[in-house]
């Protein structure tokens, strides 16, 4: 192992996934692989949120975003979550 290399027991997977909401938009399913926590987020806050939730819950230092197939989404809701995870990810860019 490298010593930049983080060992994956200190690595916390999130799985996430698009899945439509029923009212023809999304909703975007979360598993924290740790604890088998599931949340439905409707926005990409509540997403980012749930993140700093499960890594601080776990008392993890790393974690990894695991991005499902979402075989129920259709292309135009996928282009939605990646528009607004850049938007989002990019104000938080511009505040540090």
């Amino acid at each position: 192992m490298q010593e930049n290399e983080i060992p994956q027991e200190d690595i916390l997977i999130v799985e996430a996934e698009i899945v439509p909401d029923g009212l023809g938009g999304w909703m975007i399913r979360c598993l924290n692989t740790e604890t088998n926590e599931e949340r439905y987020c409707k926005t990409i806050e509540e997403y980012s949120a749930f993140l700093n939730e499960a890594v601080y819950t776990t008392q993890k230092d790393h974690f990894k975003a695991v991005w499902l197939e979402s075989p129920k989404a259709t292309p135009k809701m996928i282009g939605e979550v990646r528009a607004k995870l850049m938007e989002y990810y990019n104000q938080i860019e511009g505040q540090s």
